[in-house]
């Protein structure tokens, strides 16, 4: 399988996992489009890392790794490799202490298969968390307070 390739699927599993993380650690709202909200993201990945569901290091290769992918579906004949490496090293870094004894070849697919296992561990444990909910809003005190929100502003239109 190309680099290409590999690079490709992978993020592809990526995003869809971002957008799986996010629906569940939002709470339920009948009162908000949740779910079409998220589909229409277009940085799941940044709001995945701020809910804290990505270690930084985890953040910065994949967010690497989806630039070598940009790269290479522009310009089939990039040199990405230094992307790779680049992805690896935040990768390990973040995760292993040991990392500066590691003198294996970085791997897209390997990073990329980890990122993957690491969010299905973390989606799958969302989901055996008790369900969430926002405190019912009270309309007639949102509407109050608008209202003098609104008076107080003297700023023109």
């Amino acid at each position: 399988m190309s680099l290409a390739h590999t690079l490709r699927e992978g993020c592809v599993q990526l995003e869809r996992l971002y957008a799986e993380l996010i629906r569940a650690y939002v709470p339920e709202n009948p009162q908000y489009e949740v779910r079409r909200i998220v589909e229409d993201l277009h940085n799941k990945r940044e709001i995945v890392y701020v809910m804290g569901l990505l270690s930084e290091g985890e953040n910065e290769a994949a967010l690497i790794l989806a630039l070598a992918d940009a790269m290479l579906a522009q310009t089939p004949e990039s040199e990405v490799s230094h992307l790779v490496d680049e992805a690896w090293y935040y990768l390990r870094t973040s995760i292993d202490p040991l990392w500066q004894l590691d003198d294996g070849t970085p791997s897209a697919g390997a990073a990329l298969t980890y990122l993957r296992e690491v969010l299905e561990a973390r989606r799958d444990a969302l989901a055996l968390l008790p369900p969430r909910a926002l405190p019912p809003d009270d309309p007639g005190r949102n509407a109050r307070r608008l209202r003098a929100l609104r008076e107080a502003d003297t700023r023109p239109v």
